[in-house]
């Protein structure tokens, strides 16, 4: 690094003409040996003049631009004295920033620990929790599972113990041979079977506080004195199932409107059989929804 050192003006003047007075004095002196008598100013020949204002004029350009260049070194120092302070003010600043940065940095190294600390330690719990919240989830899906089972039973048997309320009672039933002539024109009941034409069977229908409004399937089995369950060839095939499981023949399909909680009256029902009857016990049963719901019987003769 060069060490620059700036002189002032007034220095730089002096110092000029100390040269100026030294450079005259060796022009003068020798002039003087040469003559025993003190010259003058007239006996200096010109070429001795010449050569001092050659002298003096070089001295001066000299001392201007010497002053030009103390100017230009001053004006040099004090942009670069502003300089400086500036750097100065700015390295303070950043002092202050690298003390204040350090400074937070310490808090946040400190604060980075504990919170590294705590999420550990939260880690630790959510891993716990996590741990229990499995075991809690499968225990209640077991529950759940068997509450699903329990419901699935539950509706089966409500379904069930509705289907049973749901099924429909048959009383007040009656049994009637009836003996037609006049080709049909005339009815007349009769207790002999050579005279029946027709079993008329004659029910009413309880009301039902479970049973929904709509058509109702009632299926009329009558069972002749043989056992054997009376019907035309057509419906001799003719089936429904049973509560049981089972499924049964029936005799006659009688379909009725019902509507809650109001009794259906005197439902009628007529089975015509060709060919001859036989003497004995005939028995009738009712069924809904598999179940039977009424029964009767009647003898001939």
């Amino acid at each position: 690094m060069i060490d620059i050192k700036l002189v002032s003006p007034q220095r730089a003047a002096n110092a000029v003409v100390i040269l100026f007075i030294a450079a005259i004095t060796a022009c003068v002196l020798p002039a003087c040996k040469s003559n025993e008598k003190p010259a003058t100013v007239n006996t200096i020949n010109n070429s001795s003049y010449d050569s001092l204002k050659a002298v003096h004029d070089s001295l001066v350009s000299q001392y201007n631009a010497a002053n030009l260049q103390v100017d230009d070194l001053n004006t040099r120092r004090s942009a670069l004295d502003t300089q400086i302070m500036k750097k100065d003010a700015e390295l303070t600043n950043l002092k202050k920033e690298v003390a204040r940065l350090k400074k937070t940095n310490s808090g946040l190294a400190s604060k980075l620990k504990n919170n590294e600390k705590f999420l550990s330690s939260i880690k630790d719990e959510l891993t716990e929790k996590e741990r229990s919240f499995a075991e809690k989830l499968g225990i209640m899906q077991a529950d759940k599972d068997k509450l699903m089972k329990q419901l699935t039973d539950f509706i089966a048997k409500y379904k069930a113990l509705k289907d049973l309320g749901s099924v429909l009672h048959a009383s007040n039933i009656k049994l009637e041979p009836i003996h037609l002539k006049h080709n049909g024109t005339k009815e007349k009941k009769t207790k002999r079977a050579r005279k029946m034409n027709v079993l008329r069977v004659h029910f009413d229908i309880d009301e039902n506080r479970i049973a929904e409004d709509g058509m109702k399937q009632l299926y009329i089995v009558i069972n002749g004195p043989d056992g054997k369950i009376l019907g035309s060839e057509a419906s001799a095939t003719a089936t429904f199932n049973l509560n049981t499981g089972t499924t049964s023949g029936y005799t006659v399909l009688k379909e009725i409107m019902l509507k809650q909680n109001e009794p259906v009256h005197d439902v009628m029902v007529d089975w015509k059989q060709e060919g001859e009857h036989q003497k004995g016990d005939y028995n009738i049963s009712i069924y809904n929804g598999g179940y039977k719901i009424g029964a009767g019987s009647v003898t001939l003769k």
